[in-house]
């Protein structure tokens, strides 16, 4: 089904403005002005800058220290000279914050807030957009996810040596790749002509300390640039390498339900035991969890770059990224689903929620239903693999550029997911109390965990995922300058990208079970012998609520696999989750600068972007017992208008900024996906969508910015996203052979969510201070409000309002920094309030992120020009993350990461 979307809105701005269109930096590829004709910086703005273009050409951008306030006046003037809304980061700002991946960098820009795993930012969302509806690119390029069928991008597995310029795009123009609903990450790497020395040499070498697990891990980066043939022939290359073994502690309830009190009436007879007419919340799989991730990365970069003249540019490059993850999961959990309820001695406490619950085993239900406790770990290597590689040619003639640039980029995740079980099935009585100072679950057992007392059932499952995503991409880029005094360049360019998206799944089971069969006890209690003990305290840093409880248990490990046998899975695929999205997207775009002095001087882009997007989705679908290839089709276009206006009300101090724009984000791989199945008793099925058309969002910002002088600025904009197309679930009636069935699939909803919002800033540095100490110092800080309405998720006990999902009311960013000749220090701190993680969680409660604040710092010292040390520290307050289903006193989740600390060399000659 095609489908095109025109706005009345987007029709009449258009009809409004004319053939008026915008002056944009070049897109990947393209030459920036020549050197003898410079343009003025409002006019240059960085809207899509090529890779040649992330240079500067002057000393402040190479690797070593030239001082925390010229990267701050970098940054400052990428913001200040840019076409639409952005902030930047300098390659030197980064390295003078405590941050190690460009995820942890970007926490620190306005309206970007961090997600984390086991203690390392792995994705960000932008003023409240999911990860998935943002985009990222490097060098233009895109960036493909490496989580199993989404298009979030995972930063943990790149390295932030390799960058020159990290910048959040939050309104588009129309040479923008579409995608980035919430906003477009760029991440440019560093080039061989961005110093203006011959060649050089730098690197870093640093340990890592991790105190919860008390490990010494290394680092090293090395890069060399150099230039050929009288300065026009340029190569850079650069490499790291870096061990971590990060380790999280958990403890867990994964759900609250309410528990039926008489199965035999129709509808649920929620237990009410204070009798305050409403039904209380009880625990669902409370466990403790100890995550170890022991990750090797290795990265490499390379540019080729040739300028044999003025106006004349050719290169080659490429990035590779990999992350080769060992893990070990180690559970402690309780299932109690089928259990019976000691009401004599359970006791609720504040929301209807139990402060101390005992359960008793129920020997009539059956064997999977039994109270058990289970000694669980998740095995098994992720490995994670990214690489880009682009070529592109610049040519610039009088008043014409033109640029192309042909691409392809993958990224793979192979998932060896092997999980190792020994249950004790059957057991009497299992305490969970919550009455301590973090409504954290303290778990008595009947039987001590650090033996094997109880254990009658062991299972080994070997279940290996291997997803693959793939954009092979070329674009080309005209522009004529000068076509008129007030139109000051027209712009036009087209772009091509086949994606392709697929997952394989396999999976294969072993159990000896000695709960049904006894006669294998002997054995169970032989495989379980094998189990070790974990010489780590549970939760030994952080604040887990109470002292004593359980801080150990046995664990399963390889040698109790292999004790069992590991099946063999790639004979039983899992045909139901092997999938194949593939996309064609042919996109073409208008656009043009225009510029009028109206008292003040006023100046802007405008046009607008058309992109076709073809999809096919190829899948199984089971029926009547056989499970059969099937393939769906869609297809839509898309029109996306864009404005950005500038005013210099005092020129170069206070801007205005104004911008409208049609923004629009596709579904992830996995809800394109058939995932077909149907149930030929009870008629029902449920499949995935390939038609299902993009979100897609109006966006407005206006706001005003001061420019105190080269390192300071002040800035407030309002925001404003109109976001529609929603993806929900739905139920439809569908003829399957000739047989209607009632099949469940992701479509398009009504729901429009409205989300108002407003971000201030304020960069200062105290040089204008002739006081000592106090003139080499300086801040940064930023705060984001934003509100939601319209979103339609709501309570399902309640019926109350839910905030948009990731949507974050308040956060800020605080930073503070003293630098002279010798001496640096920096400290950060990054803070969010609450936020929902899902409008349904198990047990049919919202879930919520509560707030959470983090401490990092920084100090380097220069021991001479060319070498420096550095020290590094992360998390210093020890903080402890939590979740919650829709109250304190029913949290989901503690977790601690403890505090990491750095310390190593940096070096350039």
């Amino acid at each position: 089904m095609a489908r095109t979307t025109v706005s009345s809105v987007a029709l009449s701005m258009m009809l409004t403005i004319g053939v008026a269109a915008a002056q944009t930096q070049p897109a990947p590829g393209q030459l920036p002005a020549p050197v003898q004709q410079p343009v003025p910086p409002a006019q240059t703005p960085v809207t899509n800058p090529s890779p040649a273009e992330a240079s500067d050409d002057t000393p402040t951008n190479e690797i070593i220290v030239t001082g925390i306030r010229n990267s701050l006046a970098n940054a400052l003037s990428a913001k200040r000279d840019a076409a639409q809304l952005l902030d930047a980061i300098s390659a030197e700002d980064i390295g003078r914050f405590p941050d190690k991946n460009i995820g942890e960098a970007l926490q620190r820009v306005t309206g970007v807030q961090l997600t984390r795993t086991n203690g390392e930012g792995s994705g960000i969302t932008i003023r409240g957009a999911d990860a998935n509806l943002n985009r990222v690119e490097v060098n233009g390029i895109t960036a493909l996810s490496t989580t199993a069928g989404q298009r979030d991008v995972d930063f943990r597995d790149l390295p932030v040596e390799f960058v020159n310029r990290l910048e959040v795009v939050k309104s588009v123009t129309p040479d923008m790749t579409e995608g980035g609903l919430g906003g477009t990450v760029r991440v440019i790497t560093r080039r061989p002509f961005d110093s203006k020395d011959n060649s050089f040499l730098a690197g870093s070498a640093q340990g890592i300390y991790t105190d919860i697990s008390k490990t010494f891990d290394p680092k090293f980066a090395l890069i060399g640039s150099k230039k050929f043939f009288n300065d026009t022939l340029g190569v850079l290359l650069s490499g790291t390498y870096e061990r971590r073994r990060v380790e999280s502690h958990e403890a867990r309830t994964t759900g609250w339900r309410q528990i039926d009190g008489n199965p035999a009436l129709a509808g649920l007879q929620a237990i009410d035991l204070d009798n305050n007419g409403r039904g209380d919340f009880f625990p669902d799989i409370p466990r403790y969890i100890v995550n170890r991730l022991d990750t090797k990365r290795y990265a490499f970069n390379g540019v080729v770059e040739w300028r044999p003249e003025d106006g004349l540019r050719a290169y080659v490059q490429g990035n590779y990224a990999r992350g080769d993850q060992e893990v070990n999961s180690q559970y402690l959990q309780i299932t109690t689903a089928g259990s019976t309820l000691d009401r004599a001695n359970t006791r609720i406490g504040p929301d209807d929620t139990v402060s101390h619950v005992e359960f008793v085993d129920n020997p009539a239900v059956a064997r999977s239903s039994r109270l058990q406790v289970s000694h669980r770990n998740i095995l098994g290597q992720i490995d994670r693999t990214q690489w880009n590689a682009a070529g592109g040619v610049d040519y610039e003639v009088g008043d014409w550029k033109l640029n192309t640039m042909t691409s392809y980029t993958r990224a793979k995740i192979n998932n060896n997911y092997i999980n190792a079980t020994a249950d004790a099935i059957g057991i009497g009585r299992v305490i969970v109390d919550y009455s301590n100072g973090q409504q954290a679950p303290n778990i008595t057992l009947p039987m001590d965990p650090t033996t094997t007392a109880g254990i009658n059932s062991v299972t080994a499952q070997y279940r290996p995922v291997i997803n693959v995503q793939t954009e092979a991409a070329t674009k080309g880029d005209i522009e004529y300058r000068g076509a008129a005094p007030w139109l000051t360049s027209l712009k036009a360019g087209y772009q091509i990208r086949q994606g392709t998206a697929d997952s394989r799944e396999f999976n294969a089971t072993t159990t000896i079970d000695g709960f049904t069969t006894p006669s294998l006890l002997g054995r169970v209690q032989q495989v379980a012998g094998l189990m070790t003990l974990d010489d780590t305290p549970f939760f030994k840093t952080g604040d887990l609520g109470y002292d004593g409880g359980i801080r150990g248990w046995l664990q399963p490990g390889y040698a109790f696999v292999d004790s069992i046998g590991l099946p063999n899975p790639f004979g039983t695929p899992t045909l139901l989750n092997t999938w194949k999205v593939s996309e064609r997207n042919i996109a073409g775009y208008a656009q043009g600068s225009f510029e009028f002095d109206l008292g003040v001087k006023v100046r802007g882009t405008v046009g607008a972007r058309v992109v076709n997007t073809r999809t096919i989705a190829d899948g199984y679908r089971t029926q009547t017992g056989r499970t059969l290839p099937v393939q769906f089709r869609g297809e839509g276009t898309e029109f996306l208008p864009s404005l950005n206006v500038r005013a210099d009300l005092i020129p170069e101090k206070l801007l205005f900024r104004g911008s409208a724009t049609e923004v629009i984000a596709r579904p992830t791989p996995q809800q394109l996906a058939p995932r077909f199945s149907i149930d030929v008793v009870g008629l029902t099925g449920s499949r995935g969508n390939p038609e299902l058309q993009p979100f897609r969002a109006r966006q407005y910002d206006a706001g005003f910015e001061y420019y105190i002088n080269r390192t300071s600025f002040l800035s407030a904009t309002y925001f404003r996203k109109e976001i529609s197309s929603f993806i929900e679930n739905r139920t439809q009636a569908e003829v399957v052979d000739g047989v209607t069935y009632a099949i469940t699939l992701p479509v398009n909803g009504a729901q429009r969510v409205t989300i108002n919002g407003a971000e201030v800033g304020a960069q200062v540095a105290f040089d204008f201070l002739n006081v000592p100490v106090l003139n080499h110092m300086g801040v940064i800080a930023n705060y984001t409000y934003s509100k939601d309405t319209g979103y339609a998720g709501r309570d399902f006990f309640t019926g109350g309002a839910l905030p948009f999902p990731g949507l974050s009311r308040h956060s800020y960013n605080l930073s503070a920094y003293y630098e002279d000749s010798l001496f640096s220090l920096r400290g950060s701190y990054n803070w969010r309030s609450n936020y929902l993680i899902t409008a349904l969680g198990r047990g049919n409660n919202p879930e919520f992120g509560e707030a959470f604040g983090q401490l990092d710092a920084s100090a380097s010292i220069n021991l001479t020009p060319k070498v420096s040390i550095f020290a590094e520290g992360v998390n210093l307050t020890d903080a402890t993350r939590a979740e919650n289903a829709n109250s304190v006193y029913r949290r989901t989740l503690l977790e601690t990461y403890g505090r990491r600390f750095y310390g190593g060399v940096r070096f350039r000659f």
